[in-house]
């Protein structure tokens, strides 16, 4: 039977992830096709009033806890004697897409929209930025989505291998 610390970050995995999917599906469903219709300058406008408050404390938290709950989640399931037969690959898959849309909000997006700012009165430099961010705000947008279906996957494994009789592990 895995521990009860494999079983929490596996539940602090779907939670944040499942928030930070949910976050992310708003953006790519209903808040950039609206950017699209309402223009450039808005849409700045907009993410500079983000910026302010808890924008720049509330989404980096959410993803760094979705990141490190995956992650270590997929290392206490490597490490847990007690997890043994449970098939590791969602989590493993899972943990590895955490690292790209880590690595691509942070050394992608986060410089891009470092810019709106600067480029406010711009209209050209705003399309530019606005054309990256779009793109690859949308690969990330899977990316988020199919590490928390992942993580999600893993859970009902790990859930359903702890639940299984010895008898039927053995064979």
């Amino acid at each position: 039977m895995p521990s009860w610390i494999t079983k929490s970050l596996f539940v602090g995995a779907n939670l944040f992830g499942g928030l930070l999917a949910g976050v992310t599906l708003n953006r790519a469903v209903i808040q950039m096709p609206a950017w699209q219709r309402i223009g450039l300058i808005p849409w700045a406008n907009f993410t500079d009033a983000e910026n302010v408050g808890l924008g720049p404390i509330f989404y980096p938290a959410l993803g760094l806890a979705a990141l490190l709950f995956t992650v270590t989640a997929a290392i206490a399931a490597r490490f847990d004697r007690g997890a043994r037969g449970f098939r590791r690959l969602p989590i493993y898959s899972a943990a590895v897409l955490a690292i790209v849309w880590a690595a691509i909000t942070r050394f992608v997006l986060v410089p891009a929209m470092s810019y709106v700012s600067a480029a406010t009165n711009n209209s050209e430099d705003l399309q530019q930025i606005f054309l990256t961010v779009t793109r690859w705000s949308g690969v990330n947008d899977v990316l988020h989505v199919l590490t928390f279906g992942l993580s999600l996957w893993g859970l009902v494994e790990l859930f359903s291998q702890a639940t299984r009789r010895p008898e039927i592990l053995e064979h």
